[in-house]
């Protein structure tokens, strides 16, 4: 609640100020916030500085080069976003520009994003014309965890994530899939035929080391070490390598579904027990939420929810 002065006015602090605090604030950085305002690091700095001597509070720790809210800056920081963002949405409504588009970043591990997300994005796009939607794919998990992006889809293998909350987005099964000659040419009848495959032929993700052993333990299979072969930084290469008749792979359900209807790949042991794969989306515990990442998280967990109830 804004303060009020002895004769009626309202006791703000000024607008500059509070624009510089939630950029900082929103996106963990002096320097980020510098370039998404157009304006100097120093600036920001300043308009920070005189923010905290107005309201006599210090609102972000400095360790280093980095920046961290305190308990009061985190919480004013909430507030200050919610009416920043009345404001705008006001004043849109009042000028007929309405709900200007907002950028959003979103992280996504390559297999995920080309298979499942890409070819959704479309119901997405047509729902929320206001937001510009950047996805950035990776599959090395080096490139996670960073501050660069509003948020990141990532397998449940690569938790816990100290910090962040996260959602549920896919729970699916993992299954065995190859290509239709693949499975003629080395008869695959059981898993157990598996073991007659050379040692190239179990396509490996470094981004899921081991989801191979996940599996055997599912369906019971001992006796075969993957530890050679190719593996492949991007799951994507993996996909496509299975797909052009060269080995078997790993993958959730979702994702190849296009490709077992339209015969590129098939799997061979369909009544195996299958284990489940879920995948995340993460994105820090203290930051305000923006308009556009809650439109986008409520979109993409409904699209998960629609994938569960095909599935089932």
């Amino acid at each position: 609640m804004a303060a009020q002065r002895g004769d009626g006015g309202l006791h703000l602090p000024p607008l500059n100020a509070l624009r510089s605090f939630e950029a900082a604030g929103r996106l963990g950085s002096i320097r980020a916030a510098a370039a998404e305002l157009y304006v100097t690091p120093g600036a920001v700095s300043r308009q920070v500085r005189a923010l905290e001597s107005w309201l006599g509070v210090a609102l972000f720790r400095h360790e280093g080069r980095t920046i961290q809210l305190t308990d009061v800056g985190a919480r004013y920081l909430r507030s200050v976003t919610e009416h920043l963002s009345a404001i705008a949405e006001a004043t849109g409504q009042a000028t007929g520009r309405w709900r200007a588009e907002e950028a959003l970043n979103i992280r996504s591990y390559t297999l995920l994003a080309s298979t499942w997300l890409i070819p959704r994005l479309t119901r997405f796009r047509r729902s929320q014309p206001w937001i510009e939607l950047e996805l950035v794919t990776s599959s090395d998990p080096a490139d996670f965890g960073r501050t660069d992006v509003d948020a990141e889809i990532r397998p449940a293998a690569s938790g816990p994530w100290p910090g962040s909350d996260a959602d549920l987005v896919v729970d699916a099964d993992l299954v065995l899939v190859c290509s239709p000659g693949y499975v003629a040419e080395y008869r695959l009848d059981d898993p157990s035929d598996l073991k007659r495959l050379p040692g190239d032929g179990f396509l490996r993700s470094a981004a899921s080391p081991h989801l191979w052993k996940i599996w055997f333990d599912a369906v019971g299979l001992d006796g075969i070490a993957v530890t050679r072969g190719p593996t492949f930084g991007d799951s994507t290469l993996a996909y496509q390598t299975a797909a052009a008749g060269h080995g078997v792979m790993l993958a959730p359900l979702p994702f190849v579904e296009p490709d077992l209807a339209a015969g590129r790949l098939v799997m061979p042991f369909p009544q195996v027990r299958r284990p489940r794969t879920q995948f995340y989306l993460v994105y820090p515990a203290d930051r305000p939420h923006r308009k556009a990442f809650t439109a986008f998280r409520k979109w993409l967990l409904a699209e998960g929810r629609a994938t569960a109830r095909a599935s089932a």
